[in-house]
């Protein structure tokens, strides 16, 4: 009997959790959508996704939504009146998360009609503030950096799947989970641009 009331308890969650799961899907889509038109307009812009190396984000911003909505869930059995408040931020919270999701899907482009690579934000540019503040770091999740294709005067392939940008802008990186997926990057950086680049490689 326990074991039927606990087995009913853990279905019931799980059709609590279509729902977000479902919105947040949609709100992914929509967002991509509007991203790929953005950033992919151009005939010369060249995408490089690696579903691990954006992975993490695609499941912190999806366990984040999904976590604020089952919050959201058990203040609704607590009072239905919490239905006022919860409601619309649900909704804003799972949006923000198709949102940052679509972001993530969106892995590296390079658009050699702007001269621009576009790439995820990289974490060391938070100081120990902004990592206390929690809300540049979230921030970071909804945005991409960019850095000119023709200020780029070194590229360092480091062990471990990284690339690394250097020029008149600091240094970036751009991390991967697949060799394959790397070079690829590294391809359409080297290539579709007069200056000469140096590429430097770390040990494998």
């Amino acid at each position: 009997m326990a074991t039927t009331k606990k087995e009913d308890d853990q279905n019931a969650a799980l059709l609590y959790c279509i729902p977000a799961i479902l919105a947040t899907l949609a709100f992914s889509l929509y967002h991509f959508s509007k991203l790929k038109k953005h950033y992919l307009a151009g005939a010369n812009a060249r995408r490089v996704f690696d579903i691990g190396a954006q992975g993490a984000e695609l499941a912190a911003s999806g366990f984040f939504g999904l976590a604020c909505y089952m919050v959201g869930v058990w203040l609704y059995w607590l009072t239905p009146l919490s239905l006022v408040v919860t409601l619309p931020l649900g909704v804003f919270l799972l949006n923000w998360a198709g949102k940052a999701q679509a972001y993530a899907f969106l892995g590296v482009i390079v658009d050699y009609d702007q001269g621009l690579v576009f790439f995820p934000p990289n974490t060391e540019s938070l100081d120990i503030v902004d990592r206390l503040m929690v809300i540049p770091m979230i921030k970071q999740m909804t945005s991409m950096d960019s850095v000119p294709l023709a200020s780029i005067e070194r590229i360092t392939r480091q062990a471990g799947k990284r690339v690394l940008l250097h020029g008149e802008f600091g240094s970036r990186h751009i991390t991967f989970t697949d060799k394959l997926k790397r070079d690829e990057c590294l391809h359409l950086l080297m290539a579709g641009n007069s200056r000469r680049r140096t590429l430097m490689q770390e040990l494998e």
